[in-house]
């Protein structure tokens, strides 16, 4: 039997118990009802006269929902089964009678066969015995055909929902009222999700399910089927799928033009701010692109599928009756920060104030074909060594050497024909001033240092043997680095003494591939692989020490 996916856990068993004791360990504004997986709000007993009840929940592993929302404003508590499992109807009418007082209780209930039914037995329980009750079913979930009895998913949009309920329930609304806000959410909401990875339940084995570079569109929160399965698609074509559905299918969402859109961008799990942030960029354009107006924008990780990595878009068309409901205060911990786009964005920093700094000579202008063709070749070795030097990098790095690299010789070849290839001075300077705008990180900052000394030396009339070696002097001085440190000195020290010792360039470049592969037998004592085990990179070299090999023999090629 295959192995467990690996999680913080004790036992699969006790995950929703110890997580519900963990979140009481350090959130005081929370308590839990009795012998049951339920958190409500601290201070239910002196809302609970005057304000309606709300109740939501559900399966845990779709966390911060939907402990997360409990607060002012938005849930007065939430009913947590376990991971993907609806609780029992026990469990929600202890909730219910725990927390309801004379203006009722309203359940918020994303729309899945076990919620729909154990929410209902409880409400029926609670009506019975004298509770004003009423539930709202949300689905929201736009990937797939609306067919059969099953309906839509309930998904992220159900955040809204809470969110409009909750507004009105502080407000002091009757129930009525309160359960109207939630219908008016629900019925102005809709979502779609898309996943690079299936999720992994807590003591299942490691899902394959979406292997390579494949994707879902479409798929779950419960890691259920999706519309479609496909290779990896850019990230705006993603959320342009995923908006179209929502807004374009038969059924779904409709948005007259120029009604006002809020958005939610929704880590499904495992997927980082970076995408986040690309996919909102995205999202908000192609809103403001259907002749919508992009009004308010949630951002980060509200209902998860634990691990999935995923994403999924939730657009909320704020009424006059609604966007007050969504702009309102609330204290729930998960709601985070709802930004208001309605301004237009602040104009960009102006340019920084003339420091004294010379720029760098253009010299003479003078133009020489054949060093101009030797940084061709050199820039373009190094492109296409992108994917070895990556490789290396993972093993001994942080896996970024290949594409930094890369970065520099492209924006090398985009500006080579600007270069003045006759002066060498002033072309050291426009090479540095190549990679100081592309290339970034410790390789970038200490190749800009060692072209700067350089082009110097170089206008001193030191020739290029003395520029390389004040280039080769000034990365030691301003980065530490030694002889030995498995760095890109390993191969540019070689090359240096080669060159002073009268050897032609060839055999210079033969010593800097020499320098290069003995780094796989060194101990780094500089840069990221300085902090990993030597076991794990024996024998690899050290991908900026062969970046220089490389960017050199092919020059002298």
């Amino acid at each position: 039997m295959a192995a467990p996916a690996k999680k913080f856990i004790n036992a699969p068993d006790a995950v929703v118990e110890e997580m519900v004791q963990g979140t009481l360990a350090f959130d005081r504004s929370l308590c839990r009802v009795e012998g049951q997986t339920i958190l409500a709000r601290a201070d239910y007993k002196a809302k609970s006269a005057t304000n309606v009840a709300i109740l939501s929940g559900g399966g845990t592993g779709h966390e911060p929902a939907h402990a997360g929302f409990v607060g002012e404003g938005m849930l007065t508590g939430a009913v947590l089964g376990g991971v993907f499992a609806s609780p029992s109807a026990t469990a929600v009418l202890s909730a219910i009678m725990a927390v309801s007082g004379p203006p009722g209780c309203l359940l918020i209930v994303k729309n899945y066969t076990g919620d729909r039914l154990n929410f209902g037995i409880a409400l029926e329980k609670a009506k019975a015995a004298g509770i004003p009750c009423e539930m709202v079913i949300v689905g929201d979930d736009c990937a797939l055909e609306d067919k059969g009895i099953t309906g839509r998913r309930g998904i992220a949009g159900t955040i809204f929902v809470h969110k409009a309920a909750g507004a009105a329930a502080a407000k002091g609304e009757p129930l009525a009222k309160v359960a109207q806000a939630a219908r008016d959410a629900a019925a102005s909401v809709g979502s779609m999700g898309v996943a690079l990875s299936a999720c992994n339940l807590p003591g299942a084995p490691l899902s394959d399910r979406l292997a390579g570079q494949l994707i879902e569109v479409g798929m779950g929160i419960h890691g259920e089927p999706g519309a479609r399965t496909c290779d990896i698609l850019p990230a705006d074509t993603l959320v342009d799928t995923m908006i179209g559905n929502i807004l374009d299918s038969p059924g779904y969402l409709k948005a007259p033009k120029g009604s006002e859109v809020a958005i939610l961008v929704n880590n499904l799990g495992a997927t980082t701010p970076m995408e986040l942030a690309v996919i909102a960029r995205r999202a908000v354009a192609n809103i403001n692109e259907r002749g919508l107006k992009a009004a308010r924008l949630l951002l980060g990780t509200y209902m998860s599928s634990l691990d999935m990595a995923g994403v999924s878009i939730s657009l909320l068309l704020l009424t006059p009756t609604l966007a007050p409901l969504i702009d309102a205060h609330t204290a729930a911990p998960a709601w985070g920060v709802l930004h208001n786009l309605s301004s237009p964005p602040p104009p960009p920093a102006a340019p920084q104030p003339d420091l004294g700094i010379v720029e760098a000579s253009a010299g003479s202008g003078a133009k020489d074909p054949a060093i101009g063709d030797m940084i061709k070749k050199g820039a373009a070795a190094l492109v296409a060594a992108e994917p070895q030097l990556t490789d290396w990098d993972k093993i001994s790095g942080d896996g970024d050497c290949g594409f930094t690299m890369k970065r520099g010789g492209e924006k090398v070849l985009a500006d080579l024909e600007n270069y003045p290839t006759g002066d060498g001075s002033a072309l050291l300077q426009k090479i540095a001033d190549s990679v100081s705008n592309s290339m970034g990180g410790t390789s970038g900052a200490l190749l800009e240092i060692a072209l700067r000394a350089a082009a110097t030396a170089y206008k001193d009339g030191k020739g290029w043997g003395g520029a390389l070696a004040a280039g080769v002097d000034a990365m030691m001085f301003y980065g530490g680095g030694k002889p030995g440190f498995r760095t890109m000195l390993d191969a540019l020290l070689p090359m240096k003494e080669a060159i002073e010792a009268g050897k032609d360039i060839k055999a210079a470049t033969e010593a800097a591939s020499t320098g290069a592969d003995g780094t796989k037998t060194m101990l780094a004592l500089a840069g990221r692989a300085n902090y990993v085990n030597q076991e794990a990179y024996n024998g690899v070299p050290d991908p900026g020490a062969m970046a220089v090999a490389i960017f050199f023999n092919a020059m002298a090629s």
